[in-house]
């Protein structure tokens, strides 16, 4: 729900100097703490300095989405069987402590932190908190969330981290070794149940959604809870979770639980629209009302624009127009991440989703649809021709379009997971959770087969259940960033990662042979344009046994009525070599394991530079580095 919260400029300059290296900051510059938070407006200003630093290349462009690698539904673009010290080498599970990209966000991290370390030592030493005043307790609370979220990134990336909840101060020795995993997460957890009953509802808040809120706050400690519970990459290189997962498996099951209870939320019956909304507050044709702060996302990083690199680098492809007087004043914005087509052909064809979460054109430089690639198949949830203000012929990062971080449907699949596995089976409770969000992405006209079917035929035991969790939350929840973390606490990455490298390899082969389990997907995608330049495709779920005429074939100007063609599934295979694409080849580089059951290397390195500088405390000793 856009509102534009800013995040004042000012307040870095005022309040806090730093520099970026690992934890090397100074106390507020000029100003004492009793200063700082002996008013409700200050303490907002500490707090919005930690905010700001969401405005960095370090979140915009990198941990936002580009961090979640390659997984069995989200792919970065690998170019080449070389590593480029940056993104591509993090897509490919292959990143050096030199990597640029890992160097940016280890350091914005820390930064963040201990901001975050400040205001919260301010807050709680000011009277007006000890007075108990509801909104110095929402800003503690918005600072510990904001605290934990930065912690729940760096364990879920780099394992073990350095670990302080104290701001730093001149003469402090600013390199600590390396804390447990598990230390973290359980300490973040507390500290956010420990301030969630004291913050305030969403609707309560200025900028609503823009900001963390007590129902935020409830559904984040579910999702680190299930991260504490789960499994990660040990320096050994295996895969293990603790023995008392189940412990926190409760305590994500007791909040999805509460918040369900205290404030539930209504999924707009338009999945589309929830992303539309990040970018303006105007519906759809024919879709539902704008929904309230009481809908879909508990939470989404606000961007004012000139800020934020949503449909600048993730989602769909808008070229620019050129320096033309007459050229579009929408700028230019490609995808980083593109979506597989096995995914693509996972989901069921009346599954309104699809069309929403993955988009097969892209818009060249005068506004036409074109078809794209099948390796570049591209988030549909966002799009900068959705723009309710054209941001200009030159525009390009920036876009101002929000980005989600938890959304309501996010925390029913989470209390139908728990509520799974914490009974052996699905209960009542898990299988109505799993039906609200079904219901939501068919037309109620399906309900009865794809919903209540559906939901009853893996409904039988813990197993097949959870094989429809793992399944819905990749429908629903794709090109978010999420299914990266998953598939690591589920222990799935390998296997999933296997999985697809596989499938890709199968839809080429068989579409170059005309059999096989894939013979019925098209090799080639058949489509026309309308007088407005729009692609209605002929036949984007099935293979034809007869092509269509093309148009201006076999001369120009034969066919004017045909259909233009685009390869597609043939473009999984190289038909001179038959060897797979490149970019399958390329874009899971480092994972080379056919059966899935070898750990996927996704634990980044800490950056040499912090490790020189630590004088032996920190090293990269482990995970084959």
């Amino acid at each position: 729900m856009k509102k534009i919260f800013r995040y004042s400029a000012v307040v870095l300059a005022l309040l806090f100097t730093s520099c970026e290296d690992f934890l090397d900051t100074t106390s507020p510059s000029s100003f004492t703490q009793q200063y700082i938070f002996n008013s409700e407006t200050d303490a907002a200003r500490a707090v919005n300095a930690i905010y700001a630093l969401f405005n960095q290349d370090a979140y915009t462009s990198r941990l936002s989405n580009n961090f979640m690698g390659n997984t069995d539904i989200e792919m970065g673009g690998a170019n080449s069987s070389a590593g480029d010290n940056g993104r591509r080498d993090i897509w490919t599970f292959e990143a050096k402590d030199q990597n640029s990209d890992v160097r940016v966000v280890w350091n914005n991290a820390y930064l963040a932190i201990n901001r975050a370390n400040e205001a919260i030592e301010g807050i709680e030493a000011s009277q007006l908190y000890k007075d108990g005043n509801p909104t110095m307790h929402q800003l503690l609370g918005e600072a510990k969330g904001l605290r934990a979220f930065w912690y729940y990134y760096l364990v879920n990336l780099w394992g073990d981290v350095p670990f302080s909840v104290t701001a730093t101060k001149a003469g402090d020795d600013f390199y600590k070794p390396r804390t447990s995993r598990y230390e973290i997460l359980s300490f973040i957890i507390q500290d956010l149940i420990e301030v969630e009953p004291n913050m305030m509802w969403a609707a309560q808040v200025p900028y609503g959604i823009e900001r963390m809120n007590r129902e935020f706050i409830m559904g984040f400690i579910a999702r680190i809870a299930l991260t504490r519970g789960g499994y990660s990459l040990q320096p050994d290189m295996t895969m293990k979770r603790n023995d008392d997962y189940l412990e926190y498996y409760r305590i994500a099951n007791t909040y999805t639980k509460k918040l369900r209870d205290l404030k539930p939320h209504t999924l707009n019956p338009s999945f589309a629209q929830v992303f539309r909304n990040q970018a303006v507050l105007t519906p759809l044709e024919n879709a539902p009302t704008v929904p309230t702060v009481e809908g879909d996302i508990l939470y989404e990083v606000a961007f004012h624009p000139g800020f934020g690199d949503v449909a600048w680098n993730h989602g769909i492809r808008v070229d620019a127009g050129g320096a033309d007087a007459n050229a579009h004043k929408y700028g230019s914005g490609s995808n980083y991440t593109s979506l597989t087509v096995n995914y693509y052909y996972s989901f069921d064809t009346l599954d309104t989703r699809q069309n929403a979460t993955a988009s097969l054109i892209m818009y060249d430089k005068d506004l036409i649809q074109q078809p794209v690639a099948v390796s570049s198949i591209a988030p549909g949830k966002w799009n900068r021709l959705w723009l309710a203000t054209p941001p200009g012929a030159a525009s390009a990062k920036g876009t101002g379009i929000n980005w989600p971080i938890l959304r309501y449907a996010d925390v029913l699949l989470m209390l139908a997971e728990t509520e799974n596995e914490l009974n052996n089976g699905p209960t009542g409770e898990a299988i109505e959770a799993l039906k609200k969000v079904r219901q939501r992405a068919f037309p109620g006209s399906a309900w009865a087969t794809k919903v209540d079917a559906y939901v009853a035929n893996v409904s039988g035991g813990k197993d097949a259940f959870f094989k429809a969790i793992v399944d819905e939350r990749a429908w629903e929840l794709g090109a978010e960033a999420i299914r990266k973390y998953d598939l690591i606490r589920w222990n799935l990455y390998g296997e999933k990662v296997a999985e697809t490298k596989q499938a890709l390899i199968q839809m080429g082969i068989d579409a170059l042979n005309q059999s096989g389990q894939y013979a019925n997907l098209p090799r080639y995608l058949y489509y026309k344009r309308d007088e407005a330049g729009r692609i209605t495709f002929l036949n984007k779920f099935r293979s034809l046994a007869v092509a269509p005429p093309l148009k201006d074939s076999p001369t120009v100007g034969d066919n004017p009525e045909g259909y233009f063609r685009q390869t597609w599934l043939l473009g999984n295979i190289n038909t001179t070599t038959q060897e797979p694409a490149n970019y399958i080849l390329y874009n899971w580089r480092g994972y080379q394991d056919p059966t899935g059951q070898a750990p996927v290397p996704y634990i980044l390195p800490i950056p040499s530079e912090t490790v020189i500088n630590s004088q032996g405390v920190l090293n990269n000793n482990g995970y084959n580095f």
